[in-house]
């Protein structure tokens, strides 16, 4: 495992989260206190494998797809699981290469690793990993894991649930996978070697959009525009806001709406400056989604992580616009916008 990726993957996850609890506090007497201070909750993302690693679950032998309900959690989507008798919640995080899971209940599994990482806010803190026997989530079972380990229980804090980990699409990635939002469930098919559903009778995914998947991690990756530019983004629900990076051209950036700033603290003693503001250019396809929320911020220790240049993050503010299908053994990615949106 390389430290100094789960660091800097953290950090940025980290201020997703941040940004979130200043989006739920802000209020007019807030505005007026100048530049605020807030904590960062970190919501951890592992990288400790670029390729494409992955587990398969066992499924019912009568089962060609499951429907699994996602709860929320501010922004984040949540799926009760029970984890070597332990049951509580995952966090659904597609911007994890694989499972993480918080330190608090699963201490006594003997540990490996323990190396201690920098990251742009200062000290991360020391990375394990644990062997697990089983996860069970809806009718999937999974057995014999390996998971890296961090303290989760800020998130747990926040948002008053019971926080096990978090899951990736390595979790899932040989699945058709299909992310609903507006129903708040993931829906999970078998597919044959070609990408096809196994179940020819259920109706496929017919998109609005769709985009060929580049390369072979468990992240994903798209193409979209903003002024005109093509940029590479990463697809992350476990991203509380979308992301743009400060070093993107003046073209970009005048299409970009700032409207405050906030300094956010993280695991180690500096803080890290973030500018929030609106996207009022963004196109993927053939559509424009104006006026999503984003933050600007440094991208290169991100890009350095996911061994790609990165010109921005999907997070919360771009999934609510459809529903999403990710095909990775057909390398395909497709969208079905929600009625309204303009073309």
């Amino acid at each position: 495992m390389n430290p100094e990726r789960f660091a800097y993957c953290t950090l940025f996850s980290s201020l997703m989260a941040a940004v979130a609890v200043l989006l739920s506090s802000f209020s007019p007497r807030f505005i007026s206190s100048g530049t605020p201070e807030i904590d960062l909750i970190p919501v951890y993302t592992s990288i400790s494998n670029l390729h494409s690693d992955y587990y398969t679950p066992e499924f019912d032998l009568n089962a060609d797809s499951v429907i699994i309900p996602m709860k929320r959690a501010g922004r984040l989507f949540l799926i009760e699981a029970k984890v070597d008798g332990e049951t509580g919640n995952l966090v659904f995080d597609t911007g994890a290469n694989g499972l993480v899971l918080n330190s608090t209940y699963f201490r006594s599994h003997v540990k490996t690793g323990g190396s201690s990482s920098n990251g742009i806010t200062g000290a991360v803190g020391t990375i394990e990993q644990i062997s697990i026997g089983q996860i069970e989530f809806s009718d999937l079972t999974y057995k014999n894991l390996r998971a890296d380990l961090a303290n989760l229980g800020h998130i747990e804090n926040r948002r008053g649930v019971k926080i096990l980990g978090l899951i990736g699409f390595g979790m899932i990635r040989n699945l058709e996978i299909v992310i609903d939002p507006i129903n708040s469930e993931l829906k999970l098919f078998r597919i044959d070697k070609t990408g096809k559903r196994l179940n020819t009778k259920t109706s496929g995914f017919i998109p609005d959009y769709s985009q060929k998947i580049e390369g072979n991690s468990n992240i994903l990756f798209l193409k979209a525009t903003i002024g005109g530019k093509l940029l590479n983004f990463c697809f992350d629900t476990g991203a509380e806001t979308n992301a743009i990076s400060s070093d993107a051209n003046k073209k970009i950036m005048s299409t970009v709406t700032i409207t405050r700033r906030a300094t956010l603290k993280g695991a180690g003693a500096a803080g890290a400056e973030v500018l929030f503001g609106r996207m009022n250019d963004f196109t993927i396809g053939n559509r424009q989604l104006p006026n999503m929320e984003t933050i600007i911020t440094n991208l290169d220790a991100l890009s350095e992580a996911y061994g790609t240049h990165i010109d921005g993050m999907l997070g919360n503010s771009f999934i609510n616009h459809g529903i999403v299908s990710v095909n990775f053994v057909n390398k395909q990615f497709g969208i079905r916008f929600t009625k309204g949106e303009e073309k």
